[in-house]
């Protein structure tokens, strides 16, 4: 699972990327980089590139159960939305 979630009233989607990231997994963001738009099923995904001061911290909150981290190739292979599989394979490509 990628963190996300809905932008709040006042808030900017970046904002809400950064919120969404933080009260799931502990992460904080230093910076970030619009990636993509995505839309799937009805739901429309504002995808963002973060760069994080505390990635040795992550942990699970609120709405998530684990924080595992996986090998981007390694992806294709788990048990994930069509969603996820396309921002991943997004991301890949700009590498």
């Amino acid at each position: 699972m990628l963190p996300g979630g809905k932008v709040e009233p006042g808030e900017t989607a970046a904002g809400a990327a950064m919120r969404e990231l933080q009260e799931e997994t502990g992460l904080d963001v230093d910076d970030m980089l619009y990636l993509m738009e995505l839309e799937t099923g009805g739901t429309r995904h504002h995808v963002y590139e973060a760069s994080v001061i505390n990635l040795d911290q992550a942990r699970p909150q609120n709405e998530i159960f684990d924080c595992i981290w996986f090998p981007l190739e390694a992806v294709q292979n788990l048990s994930t939305s069509d969603a996820t599989l396309r921002i991943v394979r997004a991301f890949q490509r700009r590498l």
